[in-house]
């Protein structure tokens, strides 16, 4: 689900957010104890060695993920993709999990109002299939259900079939673009090779993800896109999870001058944030949620939607965030109501596409 988010305009000492957090409990908020355990998530913990995960002991992992970051990129993406696929293949885990990004570029010729000009390409593996992955990326998110953008609808369905056409047709896959009742499908001509479509907001997928059994069927059409519509230089990044540490090693061993950080979630109590910021310190970003719950509480008479609030660690200090499914109410109420609500100044800050 694509979501709206809002934060906080200034940062918060830790007492303050527990401060808050007592005052929105005392208005009727469900806020998490502070003693309470639950996911804190690791947006981005920056490390100089792969060892550095273990600055998080103290607290249960229940998940890493080691990004790769290349940033003026422009190597030979077939090689690239092929050494880590043999990588991959030699060192086989049941939760194994491995992926390039590389941008692509919407040709001129489409003249993009309504999308960025800039879109993602992923191929992965797993133990039983690979995937190639191509979302584009719409300037304005419009949730389900939502009616912002309504009468533009045709030009934007329009020019998000233009987009995934441009891209299947570099790709060359048994996949085609139509157009549904209210916005655009993507489907599969081969029954065994199935497409899957994600991030929906109002007039259909932003993503769509094709998966074959034979993890070196992808290789080709993967390079092809690159080369045809890749930007170039670029940031490349890749993604590994569920391996230990001397796999990790083998992997970034192809591409040793990439910036490395680890993402994730762990087990902890909000009382254990400052503790977590310190062992990711200096580049951790945190985000622990605090409350889950519908606005039809606090909005009766405004349109229903689903929010999360949580609190954000970063360098600076904390800040806290509202995501939700949808707006309840007009665009220019937003910012207003949330500060009624949290008691705190928040702005608009849309999540990050990629």
């Amino acid at each position: 689900m694509r979501e709206r988010r809002w934060e906080s305009e200034s940062t918060l000492r830790f007492e303050e957010v527990l401060s808050l957090c007592k005052v929105l409990r005392g208005a009727g908020l469900p806020i998490r104890r502070i003693q309470e355990e639950g996911a804190c998530y690791l947006e981005e913990f920056h490390v100089d060695r792969l060892s550095e995960i273990e600055r998080l002991e103290p607290w249960p992992i229940d998940e890493a993920t080691l990004v790769q970051i290349e940033e003026r990129w422009n190597g030979d993406f077939f090689l690239l993709a092929g050494n880590h696929l043999e990588v991959f293949l030699e060192h086989p885990e049941p939760v194994g999990y491995l992926s390039l990004s590389h941008p692509w570029r919407v040709p001129p010729e489409i003249d993009a109002s309504l999308h960025r000009p800039e879109g993602m390409f992923w191929i992965g593996f797993r133990q039983t299939h690979a995937f190639i992955r191509v979302r584009v990326a719409p300037h304005e998110i419009i949730t389900p259900g939502e009616m912002r953008g309504e009468a533009q609808r045709e030009d934007w369905v329009d020019e998000r079939i233009a987009l995934f056409s441009t891209a299947l047709e570099v790709l060359d896959l048994p996949l085609y673009v139509d157009r549904s009742n209210k916005g655009v499908t993507i489907a599969s001509d081969d029954p065994a090779a199935p497409v899957a479509c994600s991030w929906p907001d109002a007039f259909g997928p932003c993503q769509i993800e094709y998966t074959v059994s034979d993890r070196y069927e992808l290789l080709v059409p993967a390079a092809r896109l690159v080369s045809v519509l890749g930007t170039h230089p670029t940031v490349l990044r890749t993604f590994l999870s569920g391996y230990p540490q001397k796999t990790l090693e083998a992997f970034h061993s192809l591409q040793p001058s990439s910036r490395m950080l680890y993402r994730g979630y762990l087990q902890a109590r909000l009382a254990d944030l400052p503790d977590i910021l310190a062992a990711t310190a200096p580049s951790g970003r945190i985000i622990l949620n605090l409350s889950e719950f519908q606005t039809r509480h606090f909005l009766a008479e405004a349109e229903e939607s689903y929010a999360v609030l949580a609190v954000i660690g970063g360098s600076t200090g904390f800040k806290i965030e509202v995501r939700l499914n949808r707006a309840p109410l007009p665009e220019e109420e937003m910012e207003g109501w949330l500060e009624r609500l949290i008691g705190i100044p928040m702005v608009y800050a849309p999540l990050a596409l990629f």
